[in-house]
């Protein structure tokens, strides 16, 4: 009879587990007319911007970090135009909920501009109920369409400002005791000596640079 190694169980098991987290346990952001969603945790948006026919978005639980601009057709004489709010981060945490997020009403230029000096988005829960955010803006004086979001939220996630990613270490090299090293040594299985080992050269390799600096700092620690 064919069987798993308690290894390969547990891996398994772990993998189906979470497999199963990802597809049950998440968020849906919808947006209004006008409201544009650039970038998702650090990500472009698929199809972003004021030609997307998406309204509606799926997020993990927990903290999102999504930027967004508002469109709007603005009349000019006896033409209308279309007019483009800067870009503003929004950093919120959110468990299994439907969210919607909108403007104030929006109809001339000073409008969006009062949406740039204010920050005043507004992010509801389908219960009606104000959702809790933080809020900065980016500015770019060059051509909107053309950003690259992705490198920006780098850049601007090394700041202080409010809606930026809390900037933690992945590792904390005083978590690791001489106990847990110990314990580290006296595993004689190949694959499972290998199995950390591997594990840490690949996520190394996926770093950061300044992920990787905690890296080199943790070994040369211990």
């Amino acid at each position: 009879m064919f069987s798993l190694s308690p290894l390969k169980a547990s891996i398994l098991f772990l993998a189906t587990l979470f497999s199963s987290s990802f597809v049950f346990a998440e968020n849906t952001l919808n947006i209004s007319d006008g409201v544009n969603l650039l970038a998702i945790n650090g990500k472009e948006a698929k199809s972003s911007g004021f030609f997307n026919d998406s309204s509606s978005y799926n997020l993990p639980n927990g903290t999102n970090q999504i930027v967004v601009n508002y469109t709007a057709e603005i009349k000019n004489g006896s033409e209308y135009e279309l007019e483009y709010s800067n870009a503003f981060v929004l950093l919120f945490d959110q468990k299994d909920e439907q969210l919607l997020l909108a403007t104030p009403e929006i109809k001339k230029i000073k409008d969006i501009k009062a949406l740039e000096e204010k920050g005043n988005w507004i992010l509801t829960a389908k219960s009606g109920q104000p959702v809790d955010y933080k809020v900065s803006l980016i500015k770019n004086d060059g051509f909107q369409l053309s950003r690259d979001y992705e490198r920006e939220l780098e850049d601007f996630n090394k700041t202080d400002a409010a809606a930026a990613l809390p900037n933690k270490p992945l590792f904390n090299p005083n978590q690791l005791t001489k106990n847990n090293t110990a314990k580290a040594k006296n595993n004689n299985t190949n694959a499972k000596e290998n199995m950390p080992a591997q594990m840490l050269i690949f996520w190394y390799n996926q770093a950061d640079e300044e992920t990787k600096q905690s890296f080199k700092k943790l070994i040369n620690n211990h």
